[in-house]
């Protein structure tokens, strides 16, 4: 089999005794291609990182990088760049000390190492920390440099555990930025996150993981559309006790109280309708009176990435009690 696909996973199988960690799952991931793995704890992500990295041999199944078929050895250690969840650094080195060490470890000839090391050191904004031991710098740094300590080799093919985990906003953005630049210059990125905000913000593609099966591979916009259509969360904030005659009308347009919260105090209602914003709100004012005084808000929620999940695998994102579109 041979494919211009950066990375193809043809019909993998993973069993450990009697339990099937991963089912016939099949994708391919094209150069410059970010494709976000999401799913459940247990859903076979961790699995599928194990067996593209070559951590694990399948059971069933081959994968192929570059259309050549996988198999261990340097070659095709070298073609691949795995960023771990958990911080792999040597925090009494240098940023500088790690990316040569790392640099070499990916086969990186040694002319070569102090170039690659200051243009990584420039891509994630650390040249003028390149000095600092690791465990002087932030959180933030330290895991700007732990995704530069895998890009440092420029491999085709990226396998990002949850590359910003503990991280904040600004950092986030900034490893964004640094993926999709990657992505720009050709390389392919599997990405593995619990923030699917961010997977429906970075990924070309998502691939849903549940139970080792493959429940939805697409864009995250045309599986969103093709999942719940022009269907919407409207929600109705109230701000004191209900009017009678507003209450009437809620459950009368099909409005349902927060499931956590009181029928008679309830401080939001939620209606899932396609209908278009105007038209539920004028349903929901005509001939309300002074009952309108205790609506303090009426917004549209549409679905996301996490709806998406729900829909699929049933299970929450938060813990929060909105329903499932």
């Amino acid at each position: 089999m041979t494919t211009t696909a950066a990375l193809t996973i043809d019909r993998l199988r993973v069993v450990y005794g009697s339990h099937s960690a991963l089912d016939d799952v099949s994708l391919q991931v094209r150069p410059g291609e970010i494709l976000g793995i999401l799913g459940p704890n247990g859903a076979g992500k961790s699995t599928l990182l194990r067996a593209i990295t070559g951590k694990l041999r399948p059971t069933s199944g081959q994968i192929f990088i570059a259309g050549k078929a996988l198999s261990p050895g340097k070659a095709y250690q070298h073609s691949i760049g795995f960023t771990p969840q958990f911080l792999g650094l040597y925090r009494h080195l240098t940023g500088r000390e790690n990316l040569e060490f790392f640099a070499r470890c990916a086969g990186v000839s040694r002319h070569q190492v102090p170039t690659r090391v200051s243009q990584a050191l420039e891509e994630i904004e650390l040249t003028d920390k390149a000095h600092v031991r690791v465990d002087h710098l932030s959180g933030g740094m330290q895991r700007r440099l732990h995704l530069a300590a895998t890009l440092v080799s420029h491999p085709s093919l990226l396998v990002l555990d949850e590359p910003t985990a503990g991280v904040d906003l600004s950092a986030r953005m900034s490893i964004h930025d640094l993926i999709r630049r990657r992505a720009e210059q050709g390389a392919a990125m599997v990405v593995v996150t619990h923030e699917l905000d961010e997977a429906e913000a970075l990924s070309h593609r998502v691939a849903l993981l549940h139970q080792g099966q493959l429940k939805a591979l697409a864009e995250p916009q045309t599986l969103i559309q093709e999942t719940f259509g022009n269907r919407q969360l409207f929600v109705v904030r109230t701000v004191h006790m209900l009017f009678p005659a507003l209450c009437e009308r809620l459950q009368e347009i099909g409005f349902r109280p927060r499931s956590d919260e009181s029928s008679d105090e309830s401080r939001e209602w939620w209606l899932q309708s396609d209908l278009p914003l105007d038209r539920v709100i004028n349903h929901l004012y005509r001939g309300l009176g002074e009952a309108r005084d205790a609506i303090a808000e009426v917004s549209v929620r549409r679905p996301g990435l996490k709806n998406v999940m729900q829909h699929f695998t049933g299970a929450r994102t938060d813990s929060a009690a909105e329903p499932v579109l």
